[in-house]
């Protein structure tokens, strides 16, 4: 929700964070961007195209960021309030940005939701990536439904380092909430948590209480 961390400098302002996710979005040379969780608002990066579809999640909206030299013959489309799917027919890729069901005991419904999406995909190549909220026990299942993904090389969410949250009584604990699926048409490689601090003016902190993952997908010989 671009909500300020309680480590962040004294009057740090939403603006600011905008600007530094305009900034590693640039420097990333990052093709296709996924938000979830966002405020009635989208970060705004000039050579993106904010796709045309978004939906609000249990928790804020999910919208999704496109290079604007991909976006001719684009298509997408929300998938009920957990998902937005990009289709981009001439890399024969679906990417559905996702924040799934959040409660501990959502396992089943996770499942469900991510059935649909390899259900509706249309294309050779489908990618599911944002804030799953899987927990390691449900990798097994998932993987019988014919979806695959490596566990990131870290936590995504750690909130003994990322103390974001002013809750005094949350318990710390960290875990891959953030994370990707594909298909078997897809491969995922150089995938990176994006787990360290932003340093300003001598003050660490970070820009969310969850860390950013990147990577690259390829289908066939297609990147």
């Amino acid at each position: 929700m671009m909500n300020t961390s309680k480590e962040a400098p004294s009057g740090w302002r939403v603006d600011q964070t905008e600007s530094l996710i305009r900034e590693r979005v640039l420097e990333g040379d990052i093709d296709v961007v996924c938000f979830q969780e966002l405020p009635a608002m989208v970060p705004f990066v000039e050579t993106h195209q904010l796709a045309p579809a978004n939906t609000i999640s249990h928790s804020g909206t999910i919208a999704t960021i496109v290079k604007k030299d991909l976006f001719e013959g684009m298509v997408c489309r929300a998938v009920g309030r957990f998902a937005v799917v990009c289709v981009f027919p001439k890399l024969s890729l679906s990417i559905a940005n996702v924040h799934l069901e959040s409660t501990r005991g959502g396992a089943g419904q996770r499942l469900t939701q991510l059935q649909t999406l390899f259900d509706v995909c249309p294309t050779d190549g489908l990618l599911i990536v944002g804030d799953t909220n899987t927990r390691i026990a449900e990798e097994a299942p998932i993987a019988e439904t014919g979806l695959l993904g490596k566990r990131p090389p870290a936590p995504t969410w750690d909130s003994r380092r990322n103390q974001h949250s002013s809750k005094a009584d949350a318990k710390a604990f960290s875990c891959y909430f953030s994370r990707y699926f594909h298909n078997h048409a897809v491969a995922v490689e150089d995938v990176k948590v994006h787990n360290q601090p932003l340093n300003f003016e001598g003050t660490e902190f970070f820009l969310s209480d969850h860390f950013a993952i990147s990577g690259v997908a390829k289908v066939s010989n297609e990147t």
